[in-house]
């Protein structure tokens, strides 16, 4: 029996911003060691988990996870949160080999969540709401997903979509690369703070076993230089 879906019962689509971020290198860390993986990819879900996401639907997708809001406070103070989080937990750890990076992009256009796309649509995905749930559509997606790997290591990559339209009465993002330090929170700011030094040592280690740990030494030197712009 042929698949049934039928799109002209889908809601209309609503502007949101919809931020992906995830860790850097799970392939490389994966083929090491399951265990070592298993720390880094559910720390990170751990800390989107705990980040005030009330107006926040969050979609984890292994090593990363997509977010999306219709508010830019909403979405940027769940990111500061996120980003402060794996960053006090980087600089938290003593040994290198048990550190890890995350990034992400973050765009704005039209989407759609699966909690709304209706039984009209399909009586399958009617009776497994649970998985239909946990889908999302839109251009956002792909376009915060593409922009992730133009941030620097524990960055953030505004997509153009996010800088130049926002919602109504709303100003769109101005920087390429959004900063979660500048919320005036003392807290932030010094975990802000430590980061970069605790980065440089984390890519003077790395450059030294560049093989064992499949981490070329031209994308180390390029994210070391990425990481003195960013914390410029």
């Amino acid at each position: 029996m042929p698949l049934f879906f039928n799109a002209t019962h889908l809601p209309q689509t609503t502007e949101e911003y919809v931020a992906w971020v995830d860790v850097m290198g799970t392939q490389a860390s994966m083929s090491r060691s399951l265990s070592i993986t298993a720390n880094f990819v559910f720390k990170l879900h751990i800390a989107a988990l705990q980040a005030p996401h009330q107006n926040v639907r969050i979609y984890p997708v292994m090593d990363g996870f997509y977010a999306a809001a219709a508010g830019k406070n909403d979405i940027l103070n769940f990111l500061r949160v996120v980003f402060a989080a794996l960053a006090e937990t980087f600089s938290a750890e003593a040994e290198n080999r048990f550190r890890f990076l995350a990034q992400g992009g973050l765009a704005f256009g039209p989407s759609i969540h699966g909690n709304v796309v209706p039984q009209a649509c399909s009586p399958v995905l009617g009776a497994n709401v649970g998985y239909r749930d946990s889908i999302l559509l839109g251009m956002p997606m792909v376009q915060a997903h593409l922009s992730e790997s133009g941030a620097p290591p524990f960055g953030v990559f505004v997509h153009e979509s996010a800088r130049a339209f926002a919602p109504a009465g709303q100003e769109p993002l101005h920087e390429q690369w959004w900063r979660w330090d500048t919320f005036g929170d003392p807290g932030v700011q010094a975990i802000w703070a430590a980061l970069q030094a605790n980065l440089h040592a984390y890519f003077n280690w790395c450059a030294q076993r560049p093989l064992r740990i499949d981490y070329s030494l031209d994308r180390i030197n390029a994210h070391g230089a990425m990481v003195d712009q960013y914390f410029a």
